[in-house]
């Protein structure tokens, strides 16, 4: 069985320092999998639903609006994407078991990851470290924090 990594992707330093040390740390051992998963920003308050029942023709509608704003979203991130796709790929991951993954934020983005890790059956998480200091992270909570106290079946790696 291949050892499925996730990564957290966002644009912080740490996000890439966790690349960085995944392409270092796992792109010798062979059969691995990695994704870069990537969680949208939520939808606009324009996208929500209003309080009233659709007919068909307006959730379709409102469908293709959302899928249209979440394509957007996804070509605001290609270009970080493939960098990292590079990165890993130059390490020794094949090209195909590099994947990029975008998935429309339905919670809380520690939530999110945590459900995508269950329903990929990741063994490992790879996130980076925002440095906020110990009372920020009392007072606003993090993602990364979150994910630690909240991960079950899988191991969370934290990159300084």
């Amino acid at each position: 069985m291949a050892h499925k990594v996730v990564i957290a992707l966002d644009s912080s330093e740490g996000a890439w320092r966790a690349v960085e040390y995944v392409a270092e740390a796992f792109g010798h051992i062979p059969g691995g999998q990695v994704t870069l998963l990537h969680i949208l920003s939520g939808l606009p308050p324009a996208f929500w639903d209003d309080g009233h029942i659709l007919e068909e023709k307006e959730k379709e509608s409102r469908q293709r609006l959302v899928a249209g704003w979440q394509k957007e979203q996804e070509k605001k991130w290609q270009g970080l994407v493939k960098k990292a796709h590079e990165r890993l790929t130059k390490a020794g991951i094949p090209k195909d078991a590099v994947v990029n993954k975008f998935k429309p934020r339905d919670y809380d983005v520690a939530e999110d990851i945590l459900s995508e890790v269950k329903a990929g059956h990741f063994h490992t998480v790879v996130m980076g470290r925002r440095g906020l200091g110990m009372a920020k992270t009392l007072l606003l909570g993090s993602t990364t924090h979150k994910v630690v106290q909240n991960a079950k079946g899988c191991a969370v790696i934290i990159v300084e």
